[in-house]
């Protein structure tokens, strides 16, 4: 009878304690679901689409307070599952951040006349500068490369045209390697100044001497080719009489001509020509790109090689 009524003394006091357990949780939750932070939080996560805490207690078991149900050194605990959250972007949002709307111009665009009797336009403009970077005369060219001077193999000494084919400044070849008539320049009525400088070097295997010759040749539609048109550049040397040069040594050619308007017709071309008396692997001249130049300005213009005032 003694252990029967202990028994049921253990009862009641297990169920008073699971119902004052039972009423404290429903407490302590009601308390904090009105707590004002909590509120704030579950406002700010619900405003923004977001899930605050999961209700489903067969993913997390929460307690009526909202928090995960957990027993320490428990062996069976639920596995703590952070639940994904997305947002959803509908077309209207964007729209609502992005005005692109055109409103600026209304079509059909319409015009308004507004009247201009009473203007008086006084314009004194300066076209100085517009006019000198039309210079349809100016052109100076250099060669890409060093090249060789041809000799004649037929011994009739017939000049080769030479490398000058890299255009510095001013009007562009319109063939390689020549100055080309066009239109504008003949109608012009201008003369031509052409001033050329050739840089050219003499290696032989034995210690002799070459000679070379540099000729402006002229060509065009009604004109045979006369390879050498203008003769006898000037060479550094005094004694280098027909263009003789050295073993090794390294020489310049000038050429300062006024070519008249009357001496050329629309479309014909000028161009450099050489004539070396040896070219073989172990004799033969250079010419140097690097100091070569052909510069053509105008005339009647006191301007230097690159067309500079002087």
């Amino acid at each position: 009878m003694a252990k029967r009524k202990n028994f049921k003394a253990n009862l009641v006091k297990q169920s008073v304690k699971q119902v004052v357990q039972k009423t404290v949780q429903q407490a302590v939750g009601r308390a904090v679901e009105k707590d004002p932070r909590i509120l704030e939080i579950q406002t700010k996560y619900q405003k923004n689409g977001l899930t605050f805490q999961s209700n489903n207690n067969n993913i997390i078991p929460r307690d009526q307070a909202g928090n995960i149900k957990l027993q320490e050194s428990a062996t069976d605990n639920p596995l703590l599952i952070i639940e994904p959250a997305s947002t959803r972007i509908l077309n209207k949002s964007v729209l609502k951040v992005i005005d692109t709307q055109f409103n600026y111009f209304k079509f059909p665009a319409t015009t308004r006349i507004v009247d201009t009797d009473d203007l008086d336009i006084d314009l004194d403009l300066d076209l100085t500068v517009e006019q000198e970077s039309e210079d349809v005369i100016y052109a100076r060219y250099k060669p890409s490369e060093n090249r060789k001077i041809l000799s004649d193999p037929t011994g009739q000494g017939i000049a080769s045209g030479i490398l000058i084919n890299e255009l510095e400044e001013g009007q562009i070849q319109k063939r390689p390697n020549n100055y080309y008539i066009t239109k504008q320049i003949k109608d012009s009525g201008v003369d031509l100044r052409f001033r050329i400088k050739i840089n050219f070097r003499y290696d032989s295997d034995a210690s002799d001497f070459n000679t070379t010759y540099f000729y402006i040749s002229r060509s065009g539609p009604d004109k045979y080719l006369q390879r050498d048109y203008i003769q006898y550049f000037d060479f550094d040397d005094p004694y280098a009489g027909g263009g003789k040069i050295s073993q090794y040594q390294v020489q310049n050619a000038y050429k300062d001509v006024v070519i008249a308007n009357s001496e050329f017709e629309v479309g014909d071309t000028f161009s450099i020509t050489a004539l070396a008396g040896i070219n073989d692997p172990n004799k033969y001249s250079t010419i140097n790109a690097a100091q070569t130049y052909w510069s053509i300005t105008d005339a009647s213009k006191n301007v230097d090689e690159w067309n500079r005032e002087i």
